[in-house]
């Protein structure tokens, strides 16, 4: 075997640690479903309603299939595959987005007491919180270590095709920007998105610059955005300039849309108002359970979401020359 192509202990540890991760998951997952499956209403005769039975249900499942995704690509990092790097990477970035999201959130947030239990100690209340740290904080210190690992010019070399030899005559054949190929395949694959949507309240609202859409239009808006961004990301990894352009104009739109809506006194009132009534279905005490909470957390979402959106920009903007002279040879050598 060819130096280059022995695989490192880091990358070794880095194998383990997704298997385990996958598996862990995948365990998790399974008892949430059983759950949900057979779980009822704390307090009453009701069973969940079926569209958040079916939603939750599907959503479990989505996630075993995630989880086994993530065993497959530690088993292809021990092989020194190709798609295995790019896929550790995609689940480093989407870790590190969790994390970024999710620690500020579970250490600000307001934890009252659970009607269920009111003989439960403060104490036990910040443990709660700082259950919440560990499970975004693991993924976060997990995902930088994973986006770090495999950028390395050396860790690279270990998965690079050595079977023939390079013919220096011959120019590479060319190629994605790596981080951009990784955000294409997060577009395709949030397609996926669409197997969830008949399972959410017919009336889920969809801002558009304020103006708060509900029912069909709300979902014709989501579908044409899900299969923009499905294009958008087949386009980025077949070198297609057009795409470069999509993309571009989806993040805008939906970053300046975002922020419009944001501005608008009355958002927040319509969300509430959404959140009330989807609440009323649960048949939930209005005394213990109210949709406040919800939109200060909604809030904060909105805003690391900005964020983040900002990243992608960045990032784009930075390897468009990258991208358009990839795009160009491609387009010369076909």
């Amino acid at each position: 075997m060819d130096y280059s192509r022995k695989r490192s202990a880091s990358v070794t540890a880095a194998a383990i640690v997704a298997i385990l991760c996958g598996l862990f998951i995948l365990l998790c997952c399974s008892v949430v479903f059983l759950g949900f499956l057979l779980a009822k209403l704390p307090g009453t005769e009701s069973e969940f309603p079926p569209s958040m039975r079916h939603m939750m249900l599907g959503s479990q499942v989505f996630m075993m299939g995630l989880s086994l995704w993530g065993v497959a690509t530690g088993f292809g990092l021990l092989y020194l595959r190709k798609w295995a790097r790019i896929s550790i990477l995609i689940w480093g970035g989407l870790s590190v987005f969790f994390g970024v999201c999710g620690i500020p959130i579970a250490y600000l947030m307001l934890l009252s007491r659970n009607p269920y239990a009111p003989t439960l100690p403060v104490e036990g209340m910040q443990a709660v919180r700082g259950i919440l740290l560990v499970i975004y904080g693991a993924p976060f210190v997990i995902g930088v270590w994973w986006l770090i690992l495999f950028n390395r010019k050396s860790v690279q070399a270990q998965f690079a095709d050595s079977a023939l030899p390079a013919d220096p005559t011959v120019p590479p054949k060319p190629a994605c920007p790596l981080p951009i190929a990784v955000l294409a395949w997060f577009y395709v694959t949030s397609i996926l998105n669409l197997l969830f949507l008949p399972f959410f309240p017919a009336s889920l609202p969809v801002s558009v610059f304020g103006l708060i859409l509900l029912g069909t239009m709300a979902r014709a808006i989501l579908v044409l955005s899900f299969l923009a961004f499905f294009a958008a990301g087949v386009g980025l990894l077949k070198l297609k300039p057009w795409s470069y352009t999509l993309v571009l104009g989806l993040q805008l739109f939906w970053l300046a849309s975002t922020v419009v809506s944001m501005l608008r006194p009355a958002y927040k009132a319509a969300m509430q108002s959404f959140l009330e009534q989807y609440q009323a279905s649960f048949h939930l005490p209005a005394s213990q359970y109210t949709a406040n909470p919800f939109i200060q957390y909604f809030g904060w979402f909105m805003v690391f979401g900005m964020v983040f959106a900002g990243v992608i920009l960045g990032l784009f903007v930075y390897y468009r020359p990258r991208f358009l002279e990839a795009a160009s040879r491609a387009a010369a050598s076909s």
